[in-house]
């Protein structure tokens, strides 16, 4: 996979960190503010062995308010900035906004983690004028319009319908940025875990990549903390470090 180019092997996983610069993601853990408690937080996520580090200026918990382009550019580019004189890590920029995209390219990151899959048009020409990478992930709602762990009327309630749904909205999301010559090394897709889909249908994805490997694109998972593993053990968010591992090792496997 390409990251700005930059030639990856993806013959084992790669391990991503998320640092939330925001004062609402869903599980206080993961929020950082200033300097300081950023530098440490990456720093202890490196020394764990992560691969790249993701940040993101706005929450897409439920509930979540949007924010405007402007506060997320004053709370992701000074991170960025920050990180890229820090670390060699390389960075990705968590947003669904192709002006955010651009800015945070230009700062120093290689990857563009598009939680809306590309609803923003202009998204093509940011990743493909920087070469960049760029991760489409199935989000079927506007930010915020979900429950916890909750089906939208967008997917479909069966199982086998529901997970097929997902496949053929990120089909439809890969044709659109390959016709508009972003190439398939930069691509990667994401099923968006936790995001409008059943609680089923969230554990189909862990337990079988066969759909998704229909693709031929790399998978990017994230699982951690979410609601759908209460829904299994009834663990508060603050207690699912385990449930995230055995999610995250499910992925693997």
């Amino acid at each position: 996979m390409r990251l700005a180019g930059r030639t990856i092997s993806l013959r084992r996983p790669w391990l991503v960190g998320i640092l939330n610069i925001t004062p609402d993601s869903f599980w206080q853990g993961s929020r950082v503010a200033g300097s300081a408690a950023l530098h440490q937080a990456a720093e202890a996520m490196v020394e764990a062995g992560a691969d790249l580090l993701d940040v993101g200026g706005e929450s897409t918990r439920p509930g979540a308010d949007e924010v405007s382009e402007q506060e997320e550019l004053d709370r992701v580019l000074p991170a960025i900035e920050l990180l890229r004189a820090a670390f060699a890590a390389p960075l990705s920029i968590d947003t669904r906004r192709a002006g955010v995209a651009r800015a945070a390219l230009a700062a120093g990151a290689v990857m563009v983690n598009d939680v809306s899959g590309f609803a923003d048009p202009a998204m093509a020409d940011v990743v493909r004028g920087a070469d960049a990478a760029w991760v489409l992930m199935d989000m079927p709602h506007a930010v915020g319009q979900m429950a916890w762990s909750r089906r939208t009327e967008q997917t479909p309630a069966d199982l086998t319908a529901g997970v097929e749904t997902v496949v053929e909205r990120l089909e439809d999301a890969i044709a659109r940025a390959v016709a508009a010559g972003v190439e398939r090394g930069q691509l990667a897709v994401d099923p968006g875990i936790g995001f409008g889909k059943s609680v089923a249908q969230n554990l189909f994805f862990l337990r079988r990549m066969g759909p998704l490997a229909r693709l031929k694109l790399p998978v990017y998972i994230g699982p951690s903390r979410k609601s759908f593993l209460a829904s299994i053990s009834d663990a508060p968010v603050e207690s699912r470090l385990m449930g995230t591992a055995a999610a995250v090792t499910a992925a693997i496997l």
